[in-house]
């Protein structure tokens, strides 16, 4: 059995790299799991691997959309993924809609399928509830 390849988006808190000090820090990756993508690690087991982790700063991304959503469709396009987990930004705004956004730039620009969860106030819900499938956190 061939194991998925899994990238997984986080912001600058989840993936530890700060708060909202942090929060302007342009797009990166980590190979393997980092922050909270080490939990997902855990919950896909031996079905998958987190090859990747791409974290991004809440402001950057609010604040340069299109730029950011683009610097980091090339870093999720580099690991080559099955599969796409972006988040969960339980009730956080700007990290909802980044996530919505890079999930729905997965799925139609790299034919990739991706999830994330969100709260169901959060304002990436109404967003992008018709393209991306959300799982309710």
């Amino acid at each position: 059995m061939q194991t998925l390849r899994v990238v997984c988006y986080l912001n600058q808190f989840f993936g530890q790299l700060g708060g909202e000090e942090k929060a302007d820090i342009g797009p990166q990756v980590v190979v393997g799991a980092a922050g909270a993508a080490r939990a997902v690690q855990q919950v896909v087991g031996a079905a998958s691997t987190v090859v990747a982790t791409v974290l991004c700063g809440d402001n950057y991304i609010a604040e340069h959309t299109d730029t950011a959503v683009a610097e980091i469709l090339n870093l999720v396009a580099a690991q080559q993924p099955d599969l796409v987990i972006a988040g969960p930004a339980f009730l956080a705004g700007r990290y909802g809609v980044a996530c919505g956004a890079l999930c729905t730039a997965v799925q139609n620009k790299l034919g990739v399928p991706a999830v994330t969860g969100m709260h169901a106030e959060n304002p990436g819900v109404d967003l992008y509830r018709r393209q991306v499938y959300i799982m309710q956190t």
